[in-house]
């Protein structure tokens, strides 16, 4: 057997004995144990029998990936992607959907128990709009362009790579968007200058309109665009708009500084809980509108009796309008300033005079007498922060001032957790929280908290 130079044997070159499974983490592996080492095993299910081929090893662990099945779980289902488990944009297309809701709930309640130190969390079952296993939902799609095998090809990242899967269409997109990723892949092979320098072609569309826009984003401004926006509209006869996006401040981003509109609207609508809400393409918007509607719902029945509400983290200004629909006021606080504009612009088209937006980083906007105004008197706080969660100080500020109710909306369980514990630590007590499948045959989990002072 060949080793690694260490004495170790080569990843790929090891096939162990058949393993069970025991358990599922969000990024879709299967957790086990061969020879006293945790093994984190791509493609298993909790509770298969497998045998696993080993990718590398670690002191402490080992991963791997799954070489046959020998006892298949009975929640294990037939994916509907022809590029699943290759392409990482899905996790757990292979787990039935009923099972997905039952582990999210898992995922949330872990994390607060073993992260943030509650004992026997209430963690409600978790609330899905998906009405079967194989609808199509997400409202936006970023595609990475790159030449393989001598053709231009879109596609997504191999899960923990950055190779790229190439893929002809995505079908937990929404079916329109799903269309104009079919035209757009299309175009690309007939028109690969089109995508020179280019880093990402963003879709979006709104799910209550009829609005779908489409970004190409690169280093520099790509002249070739131009001259092409006529064929481009030839191929997606339901595209709205066509923007030209460059400059971006590093390589970990989406957008860059500069857009031009090569053609069309560059921004879409989209219609929750009553109100109007129109936005950028690129201004972060929940990838699913169904469930937002539902998160919408929960945040006007938890506020139901409250005065004034401060939003932190408050986006296009979502839960600000549609509380002030209600007649509830509210002060809304965003670091990204054209959010901020289009937060002020959806108040005055839904004729909400009760709402105010300012443009700062929630711990600046929270510190001091700029704080004092924000919070003295106010019945409640939602939070809705970005992954990493909400900064210390915001937390400490928001016990400070004694808020009576915190809802803290959450992409991200173990923040969620981390900041759970803080809050309490602060005079707090967690009611419930509850998830939401915004992003169905993923690890991800969406979960809304609820705390009142003790």
């Amino acid at each position: 057997m060949k080793t690694n130079g260490a004495g170790e044997p080569a990843p790929n070159d090891l096939v162990s004995e058949s393993i069970t499974l025991e358990d599922l983490l969000d990024n879709g592996q299967g957790v086990g144990r061969i020879n006293g080492l945790v093994a984190f095993v791509t493609g298993g299910l909790p509770g298969e029998r497998v045998r696993i081929a080993i990718d590398a090893k670690k002191r402490s662990y080992v991963s791997a990936h799954v070489v046959a099945i020998e006892a298949e779980s009975p929640d294990r289902v037939a994916s509907m992607c022809p590029v699943f488990p290759l392409c990482g944009g899905c996790q757990v297309l292979h787990l039935r959907y009923e099972a997905q809701l039952a582990w999210k709930r898992r995922l949330v309640a872990d994390a607060l128990t073993r992260l943030g130190g509650f004992h026997d969390p209430d963690v409600a079952p978790t609330v899905s709009a998906l009405a079967s296993h194989d609808q199509g939902y997400r409202n936006k799609v970023s595609l990475v362009p790159r030449f393989i095998k001598g053709a231009m090809r879109l596609g997504f990242y191999e899960a923990r790579s950055h190779r790229v899967v190439p893929i002809e269409h995505c079908p937990v997109l929404l079916p329109r968007l799903d269309e104009a990723v079919r035209s757009l892949v299309a175009f690309a092979n007939d028109a690969p200058q089109a995508f020179e320098g280019i880093r990402h072609v963003v879709a979006r569309a709104s799910a209550t309109g009829p609005e779908l826009v489409v970004s190409f984003n690169g280093v520099k401004a790509n002249r070739a665009l131009g001259e092409l926006v006529d064929e481009l509209r030839k191929r997606m006869p339901h595209v709205t708009g066509l923007v030209s996006n460059w400059e971006p401040v590093s390589d970990n981003v989406l957008f860059g500084e500069r857009s031009a509109t090569l053609w069309g609207t560059p921004s879409l609508q989209e219609r929750i809980a009553g109100a109007t809400l129109r936005f950028g393409v690129a201004s972060f918007f929940q990838v699913h509108s169904a469930v937002l509607e539902l998160i919408a719902q929960h945040v006007l029945t938890a506020l139901s009796g409250a005065q004034r509400v401060v939003d932190l983290y408050c986006g296009v200004g979502t839960f600000g309008v549609i509380l002030g629909k209600r007649g509830i006021a509210s002060t809304g606080v965003e670091w990204f300033k054209p959010a901020v504009d289009e937060a002020v612009a959806n108040a005055a088209a839904n004729a909400v005079v009760n709402a105010a937006f300012e443009t700062a980083g929630a711990s600046v906007a929270v510190a001091g007498e700029r704080g004092r105004s924000l919070f003295e008197g106010a019945s409640a706080v939602i939070v809705d922060p970005p992954r990493k969660g909400c900064e210390a100080g915001v937390l400490a500020v928001i016990a400070q001032w004694r808020v009576p109710k915190v809802l803290y909306v959450s992409c991200n369980p173990a923040t969620l957790a981390r900041d759970a514990r803080l809050l309490c630590e602060g005079g707090y007590r967690m009611l419930r929280a509850t998830p939401y499948d915004m992003f169905p045959h993923t690890g991800h989990v969406e979960a809304v908290a609820e705390f009142d002072l003790m």
